[in-house]
């Protein structure tokens, strides 16, 4: 139902989970998306917040923002608008947006606490934020040694730059979100191996009013 609710082409096949899900958007929210890609969850958003609200999506690579770009007009989505941008500096005024989204992106970033922070910057108070991404399990030696031989494919299959879960968890709360939840989970398609687990996450969280 979702995938046919959005324009063609807008589903990659890639993600992490369904943030949307999770988001509990309200007709004239603001949203952001971060790592927009081809429009898809920046599509589910608008079909929420409706013409009266307001999706950004950002992405840092071109092609992505022109498949994005191509996508919308077949949905006549005039509250969504793509641009270019990187998720650790958003070009939005503090306090702009009402809920944040992001799907398997934030775990590429090189500084994710710094992508945090920025998040919980363009929140308005009691602002909420759904990401669905991958976080590791195991031992922290043998997450040592999985990242030390790490290279730029398991970067790319967004499993080298995951977090320890925990580590995880306190990286958004240390940003200043409270009520911190993981409401979904999944065995991501990629494994480290080695004795860990790379697993799909979804978590909610909310900036204090």
């Amino acid at each position: 139902e979702e995938l046919a609710s959005v324009p063609r082409g807008a589903y990659l096949g890639e993600g992490s989970g369904a943030p949307v899900r999770y988001a509990n958007l309200e007709p004239g929210e603001v949203v952001v998306d971060l790592g927009a890609g081809a429009g898809m969850d920046s599509f589910l958003a608008a079909n929420q917040v409706g013409p009266g609200g307001r999706v950004y999506g950002y992405d840092l690579t071109e092609e992505m923002l022109d498949r994005a770009r191509r996508n919308a007009p077949s949905g006549n989505y005039a509250q969504v608008t793509f641009a270019r941008a990187d998720i650790e500096q958003l070009p939005l005024a503090d306090g702009a947006v009402d809920a944040a989204i992001s799907n398997c992106v934030i775990n590429l970033a090189p500084d994710k606490a710094a992508v945090y922070r920025e998040i919980f910057r363009v929140l308005r108070p009691s602002g909420r934020l759904s990401v669905a991404d991958i976080v590791l399990r195991g031992e922290s030696e043998a997450i040592q040694r999985f990242r030390e031989r790490a290279n730029l494919e398991s970067w790319c299959a967004c499993v080298s730059g995951a977090l320890e879960e925990q580590e995880y968890l306190t990286t958004i709360r240390g940003a200043g979100f409270t009520d911190v939840q993981l409401v979904a989970e999944r065995p991501a398609e990629s494994e480290p191996g080695g004795g860990l687990a790379a697993v799909a996450v979804t978590l909610t969280a909310r900036k204090p009013s």
